[in-house]
């Protein structure tokens, strides 16, 4: 069950999603999204201390649903290419529900050179590394050829990357629907017959 205090963190964490997409982070203000949310100020402050802080919590919780996705479909012991394919119909499902986040996700994630964007980029090597995981066991069980798991790890989410950010710019916003399909393709060179 949801407590107030989260609540309100996922009041704000939505707010600033909203007002991030459209305006960009530099050019939001706190109070910018303290009115998105329908909050003072100072009740912001209360929860983040920045908008740094706040578009990293952003990042956070969309790194911790794909590791949640991805302990999900390990509970089910399914092949590599349908773990795969499965992860990416559900990544992409959320971007097609709520293209503002992807938005956010894609625009933002080198938000500045400052120390404060370390920790988005470690989100991001984190999901990265959990692929690489998962293609260290393909090769294991002889699912997919023996490849650099890593490079293979980078390839995939740059592909993902590359498709969200193209759709949500022009906004080709359907381009996800058939983006599984279209990345499994790619790959499927890689698996063993």
């Amino acid at each position: 069950m949801i407590n107030v205090g989260q609540e309100t963190k996922l009041k704000i964490r939505n707010a600033a999603v909203q007002v991030i997409s459209k305006k960009g982070f530099y050019n939001t203000r706190m109070s910018d999204i303290a009115e998105e949310a329908e909050l003072a100020v100072g009740t912001l402050y209360n929860y983040f201390k920045s908008k740094d802080e706040i578009l990293e919590y952003i990042f956070k919780k969309e790194m911790e649903r794909r590791m949640e996705i991805m302990a999900e479909l390990r509970e089910k012991d399914i092949s590599t290419k349908k773990f795969l394919k499965e992860f990416l119909d559900r990544h992409f499902e959320v971007l097609i529900r709520n293209p503002h986040l992807g938005r956010v996700v894609v625009r933002e994630k080198d938000f500045s050179g400052r120390e404060k964007s370390g920790n988005i980029q470690k989100f991001i090597e984190t999901l990265i590394k959990a692929l690489e995981n998962i293609f260290v066991e393909a090769i294991e069980n002889s699912e997919i050829k023996d490849l650099d798991p890593h490079l293979m790890a980078v390839f995939f989410f740059g592909a993902i990357h590359g498709i969200i950010e193209h759709a949500l710019t022009k906004p080709e916003i359907m381009m996800l629907k058939d983006a599984p399909e279209f990345i499994m393709a790619r790959i499927e060179h890689i698996f063993i017959k």
